[in-house]
């Protein structure tokens, strides 16, 4: 097998808001510009276009946007690439080298230059029973009923829970596809005068969240505020959940816990963190923050990273939501574009507005911290690691053995090897290693290493034997 060769000035992995800006503005301005994505069509998770003509979705604001955001990008001279998955990247004598997987076929992209707008996935946090069939991330919801056929696969009730103002959107997502929603289970409720004094500074923002209370309302669910979610119930699916109110102590009080018969998905989120296995393994440094997600990419007020030639934007650089992802993407695109020789607009205005943007996502992330540590306690079998079978006992052991960060718990229990890299668990292990008193700043980050994702063999051996001959011919 051997790899298709494409080369372009500026290379975009991701074309989410943030992508799709970064490539139109750097094409705009005289750049051969690639954009790569892994899902089907352009747009992002905000954005997603629905695979199903008659979707519910198919004229919301939010595709539309999408749709003219590619539009717009190709117009430009953007070649948008998807069910491109980039599974490495690599430098190379003169730039860059993407190793791609293009629905089973190897494809590299050579570029002179990176912006990484990898966006964000969720950030999963174990309870009992998070591993048993129907339960899924509130994000796995709402694509399901956007792109699919607006119903959720499995029978029986379906509960949504956890933490954020995503949560709200989920459920304006099940009031469009007309999906019984039958419980909304919130662990925090800001307090009025706090939320009051947020819209108060960005008084733009209120029409929007008027309309997430009130297509909540139109969902009919019971409502259950300052609850958790304590366990989902079941054999070979989830077939009851558990919640419970919490205490003064931050603890679910169980003297009050209850349980709901009868349920086939339990949506759950605690919020995002932000994509960051391409920029860990090009080497960019990366800085801890809990209201953007966690760990982040590193960059100046432009988008450039630490390493020559690659730019960040979007979610890469921590948790804000669409409009600073776009505001972002555009001016990374103009400083790559810039950097690489060709003319810089004039992007002032877009620093001032990202300013404000991002003023807005931190009031938000005020409202609705993260949490910092595990939900609530959990019992020694609990799988944390669903890769490599490992449970809360064995993290608990590393660490009483000296692991005091993310790297010494997967050496000794393999957590965080497998196909996932860590994405999945180490949530679960920062959160263990922050309840043994070592701080996330000190615990680091699973650097991601070759494949990022998992990839068949041959096509790693093509893309590889590619980037050699690269090397060899500078």
């Amino acid at each position: 097998m051997s790899a298709e060769h494409l080369s372009c000035d500026l290379a975009v992995v991701g074309a989410g808001p943030a992508g799709l800006a970064a490539a139109r503005v750097a094409a705009a301005a005289g750049a051969r510009v690639i954009c790569l994505d892994a899902f089907a069509q352009p747009g992002g998770q905000y954005a997603m276009q629905p695979t199903q003509g008659d979707s519910a979705f198919a004229d919301t604001a939010q595709v539309r946007m999408g749709r003219d955001a590619a539009k717009a990008a190709r117009d430009a001279g953007v070649e948008i690439l998807c069910g491109a998955e980039v599974f490495w990247g690599a430098r190379v004598s003169g730039g860059f080298c993407l190793s791609v997987n293009r629905g089973g076929h190897s494809l590299v992209v050579e570029a002179r230059a990176l912006v990484v707008a990898a966006g964000a996935m969720e950030r999963p946090l174990p309870f009992p029973g998070w591993t048993l069939p129907g339960v899924i991330g509130a994000g796995a919801a709402q694509r399901l009923l956007k792109t699919g056929t607006g119903a959720l696969p499995l029978p029986g009730k379906a509960v949504l829970a956890g933490s954020g103002p995503f949560l709200l959107a989920v459920a304006q997502s099940f009031a469009k596809a007309g999906q019984r929603l039958d419980q909304f289970v919130e662990m925090q409720t800001p307090s009025v005068p706090a939320i009051a004094a947020l819209f108060a500074a960005h008084p733009g923002k209120l029409p929007e969240a008027l309309r997430l209370a009130l297509d909540l309302r139109k969902t009919g669910a019971e409502r259950h505020r300052g609850h958790m979610v304590t366990r989902a119930l079941g054999t070979d699916r989830v077939e009851a959940v558990e919640i419970a109110p919490i205490g003064s102590s931050g603890a679910p009080d169980m003297t009050r816990a209850q349980i709901t018969d009868g349920v086939g998905t339990l949506a759950i989120g605690y919020g995002f963190q932000p994509v960051v296995d391409l920029t860990t393994a090009l080497g960019a440094a990366h800085d801890f923050n809990a209201d953007l997600g966690g760990w982040h990419c590193r960059s100046d007020a432009r988008g450039r990273t630490t390493v020559p030639g690659v730019w960040a934007a979007g979610e890469t650089l921590g948790i804000g939501g669409a409009v600073p992802a776009r505001l972002s993407g555009r001016i990374a695109g103009g400083a790559a574009a810039a950097a690489l020789g060709f003319a810089e607009p004039d992007l002032g205005a877009e620093q001032r507005a990202l300013h404000k943007a991002r003023a807005f996502a931190a009031g938000l992330a005020a409202l609705f911290p993260a949490p910092a540590d595990l939900p609530l306690e959990l019992s020694g079998d609990t799988l944390i690691c669903r890769c490599e079978d490992v449970l809360v006992d064995d993290i608990a052991q590393a660490i009483a053995e000296g692991a005091r960060e993310s790297f010494a718990v997967k050496t000794w229990t393999r957590a965080g090897m497998g196909p996932c890299q860590g994405r999945i668990c180490g949530a679960g292990i920062a959160a263990a290693l922050a309840r043994a008193g070592v701080p996330a700043e000190t615990a680091s980050y699973n650097r991601a290493h070759l494949p990022l994702r998992p990839v068949p063999l041959p096509l790693v051996r093509a893309t590889m034997a590619a980037q050699t001959k690269m090397e060899k011919r500078a």
